[in-house]
């Protein structure tokens, strides 16, 4: 092939094989061959570059050269010149050109550099290295040296000009915020401006702290739901400050003062502020929040501040000015987010959709060149596009379904969304199912996604260091193999050195056993890349058709991935005949090989992926065609109607189950009721338990702790000094300070002090330097603004720049309305502000810290409990459906074919409900997830908070709800009741009811110790050894050792994924026994256990008192 002819006779649609000069690998050499050119030299069968059949958009099948290489380019278009690297990612990955001779795709691209070591020479040579996955090949040239009048011209200050007034959206978010801001400041210092809201000089402030609360920098549908939460609680203040203003104007008439004090504050304070938490922790809500806080400012003003000195006159101007300002702060919001860059929730959520799309693409390669072990892995792995598809599918779970909520809000104006709501439902359901899919294959694939935030650890730190990206990052994702792919890469690694080192061998027998799992991956690696080719080139197509019509049909995606699913099976079945051929040849007793497990567990779990993919596209398509039937909105209210009042029936598999559960109905504790008098009493019993709830809880304290702060203010004694140095806004600051958690109250807290003491210091300075100068003033409430909502925006702690205008914004603004009359001092007024801010901030934290506290470590370990609990019911679920005999074994003919049809709808729905239940479990690791990140924030003295094993617990429960997915996907097929259940599962009733006893035992044991804390017994659930008897059991039966069942299509693939299933949720609740063990300790020693029973041991010789070992960091 060095000849150039030769190049010319080559197929018209091939491409050149890349074979370096130093092919032949010496075994002296420092540099080890790559993966793919091992598999070149040894494998005589085909080349890793040898051609297959793709299905290619329009639906045709051609040969191709399938390569999912991507290798490190120059960053052609860099951050700095072009903006923001994800718009060019977009740009590049639109580019669809499919030509005969030439492939621009990554998966089918003209791989030029075929080993790692050569990349690492591509890298010295080029100036830069790529961060980004890039879908196109792109050629790009080495920079040559231009002379310095080529660089200097009119049109690179023109370009440098651009660039600067070329926004980001993120940066067009912080100024329209800034601009709200200013332009509600506006209504201090402009006259004319006060003027509409009533000359107000005491309360004009409000205006701009509205537009802190209200931020413009939200979707038009998520502003509609804020304005509504906001106007409708300003409502409920406004009644309560009429009602106390009358029951206090009608007793105190009457002499009758401390009635009037005692309805204020027993009644409207205590009942407002009662209902208002609660509402704040049921929904728990942004705009819930946001608008909880204005309603207390008002209330508090009002009620306490003025009801408390109130002397018999019924006068709402104080009720007037107040709401009149906050009402005006909410439009001006309101206006600024209509008015600049506007962002609809509809387009949000087809770019959180397309986000989500693309995380899907990039970790489906990821995935693939894993388990394919490409050579350009480590390029791949620290690629910046990984990291954000990384993050993108962990927030796909919620992010989507919030996007899809704001997005129905705007169905009246919106012609996009209107009439599509059930639609977009559709479509988000089948995103989350497919990223359960992408979890399964994560899974199958044996890596495990973590996030890292401080220097990694021995294994890591060699990688770490070669990774640019890595270096200047706080928090970056590390992707980790599991136990099953270190054991698949060891194999395949021993075969490879047993390949290259041992050359000569000419033993039949031995070569034969090697090379057998290596030559397997070799022939389905091509069928694998081509059907990975077709999901992915499926997945653009989606992603282009929610903005714009599909270059091709949908149809034709659909039948492109049905044809890519059969051209992969044909060739997936093919590689296993030739497995089990090799063993047959080498006369080794057939057994399902635990090494080529891993194997059939991705196969599987890609034929699923690519399966509710055509799912999906079925959603996308009826998407479609819905948007392209216009409805008015009254032809939306009355479908709306109808569709509410069909009523649906869903199958669920959860009802009845309440983890940690202690008033089981039916038991001798809790007997049901047989007479009239005990249901009365039961119910009564029920609900005052409610009470016992966390936010009936929460409500009642930040109840209690109001009243105990507002007494002072209603005192003859304390009266004048609570109002002189404003303690209304020690109440405003313990609402806003107290959260549900006490991890949550400290990191509020210490915001709040450092925030308002920044605020105030800073307004101070400005007033100081210019007092009363208005344009001044302006300007810098203006800039001022801009970084704070940068925090409020883009950081992690925005709650700290909020705080900080919050502080600046009532210093400054209160004191240029007292410029005239001047009757305090600018640096009195803030430190009358930082005073009341830290006694609200102190006494929220005693109130938190001991009055019904509720721990973020707490509610962790006994929400990882109701986790365990929950999947052990979810496990028991699986078992009750996949043991069950189906209701068709008794039919013949077409009742056969009914009873099929009938049984195939209600696995359907089981494995909705199914999915549903793993949906809500995603969900609640989120939430532990969150609590994990608010422990560390709560004192111990015991010691710092075991941070690393919560977070491990967390990651095995992520994997044991990753192979439920793939053990509900095998289990649901009609497959397995055709073949598997009745040939091999019923046979091994009794070695599986020992697995599913001893794994749910194991759910429980765990669970309970975790809500218990508890020490653990020194013997666990002999889960493993029941597995192994099963095993056994399997192996050995007749219909196994005949071959005759296993030789059918895809029963195998059952077979063996069930077994690896198992497998690894044991290994998983070994590794959560181990965390636990170290937790808590365990009531003896694992070694003192095992010395009881050492045959020959001198057990009473050398007895020793038996002790409880428990770990002192334990929670």
């Amino acid at each position: 092939m060095s000849d150039p002819s030769d190049s010319r006779r080559l197929p018209r649609n091939a491409i050149p094989i890349p074979i370096s000069s130093d092919a032949q690998y010496n075994t002296f050499d420092t540099v080890s061959p790559s993966f793919d050119a091992l598999l070149y030299c040894s494998s005589p069968h085909a080349s890793v570059f040898s051609e297959i059949d793709v299905v290619l958009d329009d639906g045709t099948l051609q040969k191709r050269t399938v390569s999912l290489s991507t290798l490190p380019e120059g960053s052609l278009y860099s951050e700095d010149e072009y903006g923001d690297n994800e718009h060019t990612y977009y740009n590049s990955t639109e580019e669809l050109h499919i030509n005969v001779g030439h492939e621009t795709s990554p998966l089918l691209v003209k791989n030029e550099n075929t080993s790692y070591s050569s990349i690492q020479h591509h890298e010295e040579d080029l100036s830069t290295t790529s961060n980004e996955d890039s879908d196109n090949s792109i050629h790009r040239y080495s920079k040559t040296p231009r002379s310095r009048w080529s660089t200097f011209s009119i049109g690179t200050y023109t370009q440098h000009l651009k660039c600067l007034f070329n926004l980001t959206p993120k940066q067009h978010l912080v100024l329209k915020c800034s601009f709200a801001y200013c332009l509600g400041s506006l209504f201090t210092f402009i006259p004319a401006l006060n003027a509409i809201i009533g000359h107000n000089h005491v309360s004009s402030h409000l205006v701009a702290t509205a537009t802190v609360f209200f931020n413009p920098a939200k979707t038009l549908g998520g502003m509609v739901e804020a304005a509504m939460f906001g106007w409708g609680y300003t409502l409920f203040a406004v009644i309560v400050c009429l009602g106390s203003m009358f029951t206090t104007d009608f007793f105190i008439d009457r002499d009758m003062a401390i009635v009037a004090h005692s309805i204020s504050l027993a009644f409207w304070l205590a009942g407002s502020t009662f209902i208002v938490s609660f509402l704040k922790a049921h929904w728990n809500k942004p705009p819930v929040a946001t608008a909880s806080s204005l309603c207390f400012i008002i209330i508090f003003i009002i009620v306490v501040r003025e009801g408390s000195a109130n002397k018999g006159d019924f006068d709402t101007t104080r009720i007037q000015q107040i709401t009149s300002a906050v009402a005006m702060g909410t439009l001006v919001t309101v206006s600024c987010c209509i008015l600049f860059w506007p962002v609809s929730a509809s387009k949000k959520l087809r770019n959180d959709l397309k986000a989500s799309l693309m995380s899907h693409k990039v970790l489906l390669k990821l995935l693939t060149k894993t388990f394919l072990l490409d050579d350009d892995l480590p390029e791949f792995k620290k690629n910046s596009s990984l990291q954000t598809a990384i993050e993108s599918h962990r927030a796909s779970f919620t992010s989507l379904q919030k996007s899809l909520q704001e997005a129905k809000l705007e169905v009246i104006w919106n012609d996009e969304i209107r009439g599509c709501t059930q639609e977009y439902d559709a479509v988000i359901k089948s995103m989350q199912r497919l990223t359960q899919c992408m979890g399964g294959l994560r899974s199958s694939c044996g890596i495990q996604f973590e996030q890292m935030k401080h220097e990694p650890k021995s294994n890591v730190k060699k990688f770490m260091r070669k990774s640019r990206a890595y270096k200047n990052t706080k928090e970056t994702w590390n992707i980790r193999a599991d136990h099953n792919r270190r054991k698949l890469e060891d194999g395949m690694r021993k075969e490879l050195t047993h390949q290259v080192y041992s050359p000569l061998e000419t033993d039949n027998s031995t070569s034969d056993q090697h090379g057998t799992l290596i030559e397997f991956i070799h022939t389905i690696r091509q069928p694998l890349k081509s059907l990975a080719y077709t999901c992915k080139q499926t997945i653009i197509h989606i992603e282009m058709g929610l903005s714009k019509s599909p270059t091709t049909s949908y149809e034709t995606l659909k039948n492109n991935l049905v044809k890519a699913i059969a051209l992969f099976q044909i060739s997936e079945r093919q590689a296993v005949k030739r497995l089990n051929r090799h063993y047959q040849m080498s006369n080794i007793e057939y057994v399902p090989q635990k090494d080529a497990f891993l194997a059939y567990f991705f196969m599987f779990n890609m034929v699923e992926f690519a399966k509710e993919l055509i799912s999906l596209v079925e959603s996308v398509q009826a998407l479609d065609l819905a948007k392209q039937k216009k409805i008015g909105v009254f032809t939306m209210l009355i479908q709306m109607y109808k569709n509410k009042s069909v009523p649906r029936k869903k199958f669920s598999i959860n009802n009845s189950f309440i983890p940690n559960e202690r008033h089981k109905m039916d038991t001798l504790h809790t007997p049901v009721p047989k007479t009239k008098w005990r249901q009365i009493v039961l119910r009564i019993w029920r609900t005052s338990s409610y009470f016992k709830s966390q936010k009936m809880l929460y409500a009642t304290k930040a109840t209690i702790a109001c009243i105990m702060l507002a007494i002072p203010a209603f005192l003859s004694s304390t009266g004048p000094s609570f109002r002189a140095w404003r303690m209304e806004w020690a109440l405003i600051t313990l609402m806003v300070v107290m959260t549900p958690t006490v991890g949550g109250t400290n990191q509020v807290a210490i915001y709040r002090i450092f925030s308002t003491a920044l605020g105030c210091c800073i307004a101070m300075c400005f007033y100081l330097i210019f007092p009363g100068q208005m344009y001044p003033l302006i300007l810098l409430t203006w800039l001022f603004s801009i970084p704070n909502f940068w925090l409020i925006l883009n950081h992690k702690h925005g709650k700290f720049g909020q705080f900080t205008l919050l502080a600046y914004n009532l210093v400054m603004l209160n004191k240029y309305n007292d410029r005239e009359t001047d009757r305090f001092e600018v640096s009195h007024l803030a430190l009358q502000r930082c005073l009341s801010i830290f006694a609200g901030v102190i006494f929220g934290l005693f109130v938190t810290a001991y009055i019904w506290p509720y721990e973020a470590r707490v509610q962790l370990r006994k929400g990882v409990s109701d986790f365990l609990l929950r999947l052990g019911w979810l496990y028991q679920g699986l078992v009750s459906v996949y043991s069950e005999r189906p209701s068709y074994l008794n039919y013949e003919g077409e009742e056969l074919i009914l009873a099929k049809e009938k049984e195939r709808v209600k696995m359907h729905e089981r494995a909705m409900a199914f999915m549903d239940v793993e949906l809500s479990l995603q969900r609640s690791l989120l939430d532990l997830q969150t609590l994990l990140a608010q422990a560390p924030n709560e004192p111990r003295l015991k010691g710092s908070f075991p941070t690393d094993t919560y977070k491990n617990i967390l990651i095995s429960c992520q994997n044991i709800t990753d192979k439920f997915a793939s053990m509900r996907t095998v289990v649901l097929k009609d497959e397995w009741f055709d073949e598997v259940q009745g040939n091999i599962i019923i046979p091994a009733n009794e070695e599986r009811r020992e697995v599913v006893g001893n794994v749910l035992l194991y759910f429980y044991i765990l669970a309970s110790a975790l809500h218990l804390k508890t020490p653990l017994p020194p013997y666990l659930p002999p889960a493993r050894s029941a597995w192994e008897l099963l095993v056994v059991k399997l192996q050995h039966l007749p219909v196994v050792q005949s071959k005759k069942i296993l030789e059918k299509d895809h029963v195998y693939l059952f077979y063996y994924v069930y077994i690896t299933v198992l497998e690894d949720i044991i290994r998983e609740l070994d590794k959560l026994g181990g965390n636990l063990t170290m937790l808590f300790g365990a009531i003896l020693p694992e070694d003192r256990w095992n010395s009881l029973f050492d045959v020959g041991g001198d057990v009473e010789n050398n007895s020793k008192p038996i002790t409880i070992y428990q770990r002192e960091d334990a929670i």
